[in-house]
């Protein structure tokens, strides 16, 4: 075929399909464009569905802020009732003492008195009911006081009686004295224990001081108790508390005199 021919022959070819190619172009381009809004749309359906997200995170983190803010002005408000109540009441919940270092001139160990003799007295702010300790914990409670000389009621006699708790529950309960054994060792009872505190087997309960007394400060040891048995009311359990056995033979105790003005 003569190349004229062939020539006119692609040329007409050519025109034929361009209308075809450009359709195709175009619906390409179209597709791509759809493509990309449909991307688009997901895009920022998902942004937006994050920052739906993060909004609600931040609300519920302001609605968390504003509950704790309003429990501490609770707090805040129950802690300044409380201080107004026991101001009220005269309830001192922490009384600070001074201690008096003072020698024991003598001793009365018999089954009907069990003192101690001071070489102290007013002069040095000694009264009737303030209390006396030694290493090993109370020593008991000075019951008459002259101008340089005091008399110390010790734990062991049956009219000591002082509110106590055991160690680790801050439940109230009664210490009352109940003399000294033959051999010498110092005795006394607890009362008023409740029925949910038990003593496991070889083991047992140090007994101490509670500041709902005031004689004392709390958490002085008192004794031990090996074991617990029902009192007869059908409500409570009672026990023998073991004092320190140094308790009849100390020669140096210190006394607690509230400081002024507490």
């Amino acid at each position: 075929m003569p190349s004229a021919w062939k020539a006119l022959i692609q040329s007409t070819f050519e025109e034929f399909e361009a209308p075809a190619w450009e359709i195709t172009s175009r619906i390409k381009d179209l597709t791509d464009y759809w493509g990309h809004r449909s991307d688009s749309k997901k895009t920022l359906i998902a942004k937006n569905r994050d920052l739906s997200r993060i909004r609600a995170d931040w609300n519920l983190q302001e609605n968390l802020l504003e509950k704790w803010e309003n429990e501490l002005v609770k707090l805040n408000t129950i802690q300044s009732e409380l201080e107004a109540l026991e101001q009220k009441i005269g309830l001192d919940a922490e009384i600070a003492y001074r201690p008096v270092i003072a020698r024991v001139t003598h001793r009365h160990l018999s089954s009907w008195w069990q003192e101690l003799s001071l070489r102290k007295g007013t002069k040095q702010k000694l009264s009737p009911g303030l209390g006396v300790i030694h290493s090993d914990g109370i020593v008991g409670r000075v019951h008459q006081a002259g101008l340089n000389s005091s008399g110390v009621e010790l734990a062991t006699n049956p009219s000591f009686r002082i509110v106590a708790h055991f160690k680790g529950d801050d439940r109230p309960v009664t210490f009352q004295g109940s003399g000294i054994l033959l051999g010498g060792r110092p005795m006394g009872v607890v009362l008023d224990v409740p029925h949910d505190i038990q003593i496991p087997n070889n083991s047992r309960l140090l007994l101490e001081t509670s500041a709902l007394g005031g004689t004392f400060p709390g958490g002085l040891p008192i004794g031990m108790v090996n074991f617990l048995e029902d009192s007869g009311d059908g409500l409570f359990k009672t026990g023998k508390v073991y004092l320190s056995q140094n308790l009849g033979k100390v020669s140096e105790v210190t006394v607690l005199v509230p400081e002024e003005g507490r």
